[in-house]
């Protein structure tokens, strides 16, 4: 059984304009994982099942290129990944590995489109953030 979520919704820029209501029905709808350093949380090519709002810590995400590995951000509290093969209902286009040990939410697909349903505000952030990474201006997942 996890642990329970020290991670608070409210302190996250995804979450900011979400009303104490959507809040509670956000964090039905997430799984607190803590995640140890240089476990790969999601992996290039593999399918897409998950959302993960990074809660505490730090991971890095990179992507398989003809000259090798190019590392293309790290993300830390308050970022996520996962939405691009969750939207596009595609394959993952990068690997995110803890670069320290994590605290994450994590969401199923199910879930995830819950958690659009039910905060406008959430989704827009996501879809917004999406396109941007989806450009190859940012990191993607």
């Amino acid at each position: 059984m996890a642990a329970p979520s020290v991670i608070s919704f409210a302190d996250l820029d995804l979450f900011d304009d979400c009303t104490k209501a959507q809040l509670r029905q956000i964090g039905s709808l997430t799984t607190y994982v803590r995640v140890p350093r240089d476990r790969v949380l999601m992996r290039e090519g593999k399918r897409a099942d998950e959302f993960v709002v990074i809660g505490t810590g730090t991971a890095h995400v990179s992507r398989q290129a003809k000259g090798g590995i190019v590392a293309l951000a790290d993300v830390g509290s308050g970022d996520f990944v996962g939405e691009m093969g969750l939207l596009s209902g595609a394959s993952r286009t990068a690997t995110v590995t803890a670069t320290t040990d994590l605290e994450i939410l994590v969401s199923s697909i199910s879930e995830f489109k819950s958690i659009l349903h039910i905060a406008p505000s959430v989704a827009e952030k996501i879809v917004r953030t999406s396109a941007v990474r989806s450009t190859g201006t940012d990191i993607a997942a």
